[in-house]
């Protein structure tokens, strides 16, 4: 659809008052309707390759240097096209992103062409600037708080085992002596910054059962987005965490444990980094625990039994079961031991109870 010359003002809005409601467990960006979690934008910008859009802001800054008003409004459109694109804007700027399936040609026509081209050429807009800032913050989010992240989380192990305690986040961060610096958005540079200045009020949001009491706040920056964001994430448990396998980053639900993230693992796109890092644990577990291998030996004499027919399906599901019981009941009283005749009487025990038929 072309645009006529009085439409190029409304070409640019402005992208410094980013409307946010925070909720229970969840947050509503603009007018998108579809709930985020907590850290998602944060993880996105943590895995982001800004090169490319860079290369969008370098094409544009060329031809205006140039002043080549027969590419600005390709190179202007680019640019806004990868502006949509990047974390937090990508949320609610589908406008934005729908340039790239338009030719300049339809996109200005006449005059009005011509107009916007110059308006291009000399700079009249602040969304180039503006996604210069962005870009530049976000190579400044990845270098502060994978520093934050990876201090808050280095050496621990985060495949829990049964019944082990998970330490809540807040503890890890005073155990780290990391208290300081989440005062301000440098994470690392400087533990005395101050937090970014926003504005905040509360409302309904939804109606009957749906309802809920949110906050809104208004966010000038990505960066001081990713900020209050990263924060009330921890509040609740949400943390982005670097996989194990892949070294991609992925975002820790509340309650979840796992070193490795559900893509698709390198080298192996038929497998997740998940189900290759399972196997691993497991394998590993097996291999350096005595009653797992007395268990698992079991294990699989009794299922090659259903094999041969000798044993039915319900019979074998019945002793897996109680097998189970006993290798718990045997691993808490095995670990707590340091005596190794103790150890090797337990061995024994659990061997003589899984393989009684």
């Amino acid at each position: 659809m072309a645009i006529l010359g009085k439409d190029l003002l409304d070409l640019h809005r402005p992208h410094t008052n980013i409307r946010v409601e925070f909720g229970a467990s969840c947050y509503w960006v603009e007018s998108a309707p579809e709930p985020q979690p907590y850290g998602a934008v944060l993880t996105e910008v943590l895995n982001l390759d800004t090169v490319p859009f860079q290369r969008l802001l370098d094409g544009l800054n060329f031809v205006i240097q140039q002043k080549d008003l027969g590419a600005a409004p390709r190179a202007y459109m680019e640019m806004k096209k990868g502006f949509g694109s990047l974390p937090l804007y990508r949320l609610y700027l589908g406008d934005f992103r729908a340039c790239d399936a338009m030719e300049a040609e339809d996109f200005a026509v006449g005059g009005a062409r011509d107009t916007f081209a110059e308006f291009v050429v000399d700079e009249r807009d602040r969304l180039p600037s503006f996604m210069q800032q962005q870009l530049d913050d976000i190579r400044f989010i990845q270098k502060r708080y994978t520093w934050f992240l990876d201090t808050l989380t280095a050496g621990r192990v985060f495949e829990k085992k049964k019944g082990q305690r998970k330490e809540p986040l807040a503890e890890q961060i005073d155990e780290r002596g990391l208290g300081a610096f989440i005062s301000g958005v440098s994470l690392g540079e400087n533990p005395e910054v101050d937090p970014p200045q926003v504005r905040s009020q509360y409302r309904l949001r939804g109606q009957g059962r749906e309802a809920e009491i949110v906050e809104r706040m208004y966010f000038g920056r990505l960066l001081d987005f990713v900020y209050v964001e990263l924060m009330k994430g921890m509040q609740k448990g949400f943390v982005p965490k670097r996989c194990s396998n892949c070294g991609r980053w992925f975002l820790q639900t509340p309650g979840a444990t796992y070193s490795y993230c559900d893509g698709p693992a390198p080298g192996q796109e038929d497998k997740t980094c998940r189900e290759i890092g399972a196997a691993a644990s497991f394998q590993d577990k097996v291999r350096n625990n005595e009653i797992w291998k007395i268990h698992q030996r079991a294990y699989k004499k009794y299922f090659a039994r259903t094999r041969k027919g000798t044993m039915s399906r319900a019979e074998f599901d019945l002793w897996a079961r109680e097998a189970e019981r006993l290798r718990d009941q045997a691993l808490a009283a095995y670990e707590g031991m340091a005596d190794g005749k103790a150890k090797a009487e337990i061995a024994d025990w659990l061997k003589q109870k899984l393989n009684q038929n």
